[in-house]
């Protein structure tokens, strides 16, 4: 397989690996086992695989990562939907935390910097919350 391929093939070879498997899902080293894909052409093929298919575009259709097992799925499973949901929202928040932190604040005119502090704050609690949603019971 040559080094570069089309986003759409990508996307369309880790879908069709995913489809196949089911429930079950697969790991990232079994997906590039079932596509053929290196490494990066798999990481990519994920990245794009909702916006890269026409038959996803702009729907809610389903694919999720599980983080307790390291499976990714396209079938419907409510307690992975959601901790994947979770996942992405902790992630994008520390994006955002991150983004404030080290370029806005810090550039920040003095009559903003309270809102942005709060807003700082706000972020903090989003990214703790959804570490503490997504960190395993502890056994009883």
């Amino acid at each position: 397989m040559t080094a570069h391929q089309r986003p759409e093939f990508l996307a369309r070879s880790v879908y069709d690996a995913l489809h196949r498997a089911g429930t079950r899902g697969l790991t990232f080293v079994e997906l590039m086992d079932w596509t053929g894909l290196t490494a990066s052409q798999t990481r990519h093929g994920l990245s794009v695989l909702r916006e890269a298919l026409p038959g996803m575009k702009g729907t809610d259709a389903v694919y999720s990562y599980d983080p307790h097992g390291h499976v990714y799925r396209t079938a419907y499973l409510p307690d992975v939907a959601e901790s994947y949901e979770i996942m992405r929202l902790g992630g994008e928040a520390t994006r955002s935390y991150r983004v404030l932190t080290g370029t806005v604040l810090p550039h920040a005119k003095q009559s903003r910097t309270k809102q942005l502090r709060m807003l700082k704050r706000h972020l903090q609690l989003v990214v703790e919350d959804a570490r503490d949603i997504l960190e395993p019971a502890e056994p009883v």
